[in-house]
């Protein structure tokens, strides 16, 4: 056994090799361990992020009128909040909103409706 301490790395190759020694075993063993601690720290559910881009997504929804068509600047200006807002920024809100809005596309440029 060598005084350098066999990482990950080096200790799943040995075990691609086939060369699997005890100090191997004992690497491998913490490896899984390590992984089992993190896998069971992951929340479960939305994130943080996930959960405000819903609500501002149902914000957006309370705001647009039954016959209008909008634009992504026209919904950019229903919030304060979204102000400036991007298309980038706006496309995956919209989604959100699938089935209870209507999304076309008129010569690659979005507008929206309510279903």
């Amino acid at each position: 056994m060598s005084t350098k301490k066999m990482s990950y790395v080096s200790a799943l190759d040995s075990v691609l090799r086939g060369e699997i020694t005890e100090e191997v075993t004992e690497r491998i063993t913490a490896l899984k361990a390590s992984l089992e601690k993190r896998a069971a720290h992951k929340p479960e559910g939305p994130t943080k992020a996930q959960k405000e881009n819903a609500e501002l997504a149902e914000r957006i929804y309370e705001q647009m009128a039954p016959t209008v068509v909008y634009s992504n600047a026209d919904i950019a200006g229903l919030l304060p909040e979204l102000e400036g807002a991007t298309p980038q920024k706006l496309s995956p809100l919209m989604k959100l909103l699938e089935g209870r809005v209507v999304i076309e596309k008129v010569k690659g440029k979005a507008t929206y409706k309510l279903a």
